[in-house]
């Protein structure tokens, strides 16, 4: 047997790993900065996973639960790789080494010569074998795993238009908001507050954790979360940002509790502490975006990841509309795909003998 994979990232080079132990021939597909995503994970750091991984955590979890069965598999396959991982008070897993690079090194160290530097144009079939770019023949299945238009300025999706599958648009997620109020004054400032996002006067999600105050709008992962469960709402009526900046609490005396450059602010335009409301333009543009809702639509895909109009090409990743919060949750997803798939191939290859 002998499988494409398209595309460098997270769920292609695991399922690389996996396939190169096990001896099954593969071609890995990219174009481009190989690992891009994993490279910026936790601001370099690489938030691998996290501890508390639930369906909870996940919109269109519907697929995701599906999934979970192989949650264990992931973190015995990173023993089988020797990433050996540390937590944080919020359960976030990074590599001890705190590197990026780390854990891209160790994926790319068996399996360098087998990836081709190609933007993938075309998947063709002739004779039940698959043909990339009508050059590249012979493949049995092929990996669709290219994910999104998150955070670049180039993205060519083009290669699904062909498939004949439910394509949901992208949307920028785990991203900040830009406000119509006038935040310049305090543009700098970080604050540990509890925020809450609001939408026709109702509260759609309530998250603690620090806000980052820009020129024109606010950041921070408490808010990168708030933008997720923004960009899942079916229509905008009068969207809002409550921050409670004292979490609750009264103080006589908010000296010692708000910034100072901040409680100038609040105090010049008589703001209540406990409820500082920001009004929402829009989130910023894909360009700041960590990851993207969006995506491929589930019903186009069955339970192994595979086509419901071909079951010879799967897909993985963020090209499947399936997103999550902040945390190590979407490179995680991407992870569970890869072991999907393979056990899926494995299958398959027992199947042939």
């Amino acid at each position: 047997m002998k499988i494409a994979i398209i595309g460098g990232g997270a769920s292609g080079l695991l399922l690389a790993n996996l396939l190169n132990k096990n001896k099954i021939d593969f071609i890995v597909f990219n174009n481009g900065k190989i690992g891009r995503k994993i490279l910026a994970s936790g601001n370099g750091r690489c938030n691998i996973a996290n501890r508390n991984i639930n369906i909870s955590k996940y919109h269109n979890n519907i697929l995701v639960n599906k999934l979970l069965k192989y949650k264990d598999e992931v973190f015995k396959v990173f023993d089988d790789l020797n990433i050996y991982l540390k937590e944080d008070d919020e359960g976030r897993l990074y590599p001890i080494s705190e590197s990026s690079l780390s854990i891209l090194n160790i994926f790319m160290k068996n399996i360098s010569n087998k990836i081709v530097d190609e933007l993938v144009y075309k998947i063709s079939k002739k004779n039940n074998k698959y043909i990339i770019n009508d050059l590249y023949e012979d493949f049995d299945k092929v990996v669709i795993a290219i994910g999104s238009n998150a955070n670049l300025d180039k993205y060519d999706n083009k290669l699904l238009a062909n498939l004949n599958i439910k394509i949901n648009e992208f949307k920028p997620s785990l991203v900040g908001f830009k406000t119509k109020n006038k935040i310049k004054e305090i543009s700098g400032v970080r604050c540990k507050c509890n925020v809450s996002l609001f939408n026709d006067n109702k509260m759609i999600y309530n998250e603690d954790g620090e806000v980052i105050f820009k020129d024109d709008g606010i950041s921070g992962i408490c808010i990168m979360n708030l933008s997720s469960f923004y960009n899942h709402l079916s229509k905008y009526n009068n969207p809002y940002v409550k921050i409670d900046l004292l979490c609750g609490k009264k103080y006589n005396n908010l000296e010692s509790v708000i910034n100072p450059k901040l409680l100038g602010y609040i105090n010049k335009y008589n703001i209540d502490p406990n409820n500082f409301i920001l009004n929402i333009i829009k989130t910023y543009d894909m360009r700041f975006a960590q990851v993207a809702s969006g995506g491929v639509d589930i019903s186009c895909i069955n339970d192994n990841l595979s086509l419901k109009n071909d079951n010879n090409i799967y897909l993985a990743g963020e090209i499947i509309d399936v997103d999550g919060l902040c945390g190590g949750y979407n490179l995680f997803f991407a992870f569970l795909c890869a072991i999907a798939i393979f056990e899926d191939l494995k299958w398959n290859i027992k199947l042939i003998i």
